[in-house]
């Protein structure tokens, strides 16, 4: 939708959509820096950008016309914008209410998944608007925040209605992935030994959602629970290989070119380190902001990990930018000494 204008000023090239994506791009990084830096001080800030800046993956997914730059942008802006709520006077609440209200309804519409995270966002809103101000503002600030959502998402509700029957943002997508992650194939895509079997199994899987796509959704969703019941064994053991290959930070050699499973290897491995190191220095202090870091990792792996398909691509925008920003925390405080009075770069 946001990349549709430059889409029509030419289909048949692409290189001023990568040009808007790489702009938004560095925006991203930029953003992602500021994020780092009202949480854990400047220097922490700085490692933010320039990890994010300089992130092999990011600037590759610039290159393609795909959903994650876009996602990414609109994500961190809302979380962005909860932050600056959270530390904000009560005049300008509604600025912040709106733009992380917008950025998170449009970033729902991109990926309708992310949608978990809304109850989570107003949630933790309202709480800390409960403890400053007391209950009238928490109130008043969800409900804000929840009628800007909402006004965003409801034309796109109503019209999946009008046209498919349904109320959702995705008419019959999460059935669709819901059922090829609990089936057969799937679990032999993990148990496959060379790049074709793996494809086969795919393809196998893709084919049966096409040839059976006249039929009622809840038929698909039936299905899945026939696989849990008859196949419990496959379907612990299909639980495993999800829960590896969505924690694990390398991509997967089988399908990946050996470079990228290297770069993976040396860019995303220490990440996923020193957040759990800096998880581990700051286990006595989760202050509100960290916790709303974690409740994004528990939706990445809840909707990329648990419910539907493991895949990197979807875990990158939530889990790996969460670690990012936790590693450019524990960057930013190596070898300096305790200081009270340092103030945000400007």
């Amino acid at each position: 939708m946001i990349l549709m204008p430059f889409v029509m000023l030419n289909p048949a090239q692409v290189w001023h959509v990568q040009l808007a994506q790489s702009l938004l791009g560095v925006f991203f990084a930029f953003l992602l820096g500021k994020v780092a830096a009202r949480w854990a001080g400047a220097r922490a800030g700085d490692w933010a950008f320039s990890l994010a800046i300089f992130h092999p993956f990011l600037i590759y997914y610039c290159g393609f016309i795909l959903t994650e730059t876009v996602f990414m942008t609109s994500l961190w802006l809302g979380v962005a914008g909860l932050q600056r709520l959270a530390g904000e006077r009560d005049s300008s609440a509604v600025r912040w209410l709106s733009w992380s209200g917008m950025a998170l309804g449009l970033a729902c519409l991109v990926r309708p998944a992310l949608q978990p995270f809304l109850i989570v966002a107003v949630s933790w809103l309202a709480i800390q608007a409960w403890r400053k101000r007391g209950w009238r503002t928490a109130w008043r600030h969800g409900v804000y925040f929840t009628a800007v959502v909402s006004a965003l998402l409801l034309p796109w509700l109503l019209g999946n209605l009008w046209v498919h029957g349904r109320f959702t943002l995705g008419p019959g997508y999460g059935e669709a992935v819901y059922l090829q992650s609990n089936s057969m194939d799937f679990i032999q895509m993990y148990e496959a030994k060379t790049k074709d079997d793996y494809y086969r199994a795919f393809t196998r899987s893709v084919y049966h959602l096409s040839v059976t796509n006249g039929t009622p959704r809840e038929t698909w969703l039936e299905e899945a629970r026939a696989f849990r019941r008859q196949h419990a064994t496959e379907w612990r053991r299909m639980q495993w290989y999800k829960f590896t290959h969505f924690w694990r930070p390398w991509l997967n050699s089988l399908i990946f070119p050996r470079w990228q499973v290297l770069l993976s290897m040396f860019v995303t491995t220490p990440a996923f380190v020193l957040a759990c190191v800096e998880l581990w220095r700051r286990r006595g202090s989760f202050d509100s902001f960290l916790k709303l870091l974690l409740s994004l990792i528990a939706t990445g792996y809840l909707v990329g990990g648990v419910l539907f398909v493991a895949s990197v691509r979807y875990r990158i925008p939530l889990v790996d930018m969460t670690f990012l920003v936790l590693t450019a925390s524990w960057l930013g405080q190596v070898g300096r000494k305790p200081r009270t009075d340092e103030a945000e770069p400007k």
